[in-house]
Order: structure tokens, then sequence, then C-alpha cells
């Protein structure tokens, strides 16, 4: 089947590895179906692209590889909505944003997680309640001004 996005032109995928998002993502409720398209050389990281909108794709991270101690807990109600029977069989993920100052300043959203069954392909955005955890966590942490400072005198 062939879909088509704003960001990559047409998309060939196969229709078994489409996922559900049975209440889709957060301000895209509408939206149910979605792909997961990686971004080469750079495993870290894949898109989520809506099947039924060209237009909206997100850009997703593995939080693991940037936040150590991260963690997520599956509520029951998310375990059957994933159709999940065991912790290995769940995928997480979390939403980046590329603010207008570019690639370095990224962030990524660590308390509205995206979880993903890729055997049963099904899909939800989590809403992880009583944790320190922002919508806004830097990816990259602002590095200290490394120019040389002239000597007091």
């Amino acid at each position: 089947m062939q879909i088509l996005t704003t960001r990559f032109g047409p998309l060939e995928i196969d229709e078994r590895e489409v996922l559900r998002f049975l209440s889709g993502m957060l301000g895209f409720e509408d939206l149910n179906e979605y792909v997961l398209a990686p971004v080469p050389d750079n495993p870290a990281f894949t898109w989520l692209q809506a099947v039924e909108d060209p237009a909206v794709a997100f850009l997703l991270v593995d939080p693991f590889l940037f936040f150590q101690g991260y963690e997520v807990e599956l509520k029951p109600q998310h375990r059957e909505n994933l159709q999940v029977d065991g912790p290995d069989q769940v995928v997480v993920y979390a939403v980046v944003t590329i603010p207008p100052t570019g690639v370095k300043d990224m962030t990524a959203n660590l308390v509205g997680p995206v979880a993903v069954n890729l055997a049963k392909k099904r899909g939800l955005q989590l809403i992880l309640d009583g944790t320190n955890y922002t919508t806004k966590h830097r990816l990259f942490p602002e590095q200290p001004d490394k120019k040389p400072r002239a000597a007091a005198r």
C-alpha cells in the first residue's frame, strides 16, 4: 500500500506494519493509524507518520539513550489497550520537539511517552501522573562557553 506524506513523499508500506492507536495521539485523537519510519543512519530516532493525514508526523526518540533512570510504568488499562502479555513486548519512545533555534535545542516529552506493542501493532500515548518529568527535557544539555578568557590583572 502507498501513503502520501508531506515530509517523505510517497511511502510504500506493508499494510501489516500499520500501528493502531485507539485513542490517537494527544491533539490528534481522530488519527488512529500510523507507521514507523526509521531515520536513516540514526537508530535513536524514528518518525511516526500518520496514515490518514500526510502532514502529520512525529519525530520520536529512544528516551533511554538520553535519560538515565527514565521509567515508564504501564497501568493495567495501558496493558489492555496495547494487548501486552509481558514487559518485553513494549517499545517506548518520547516525542521530540525541534525549536526554531535548531537541533541543538531539541527537547523530549518525557511525561507523554509513546508505547508501542510491535507484535500486536498497537500504540498508545501515555500521560505519566505524579512524576517530575516535563514535556521539555533537553536532549543535548547546554555546553558551557569554552572560549578562553583573558586573565584578570
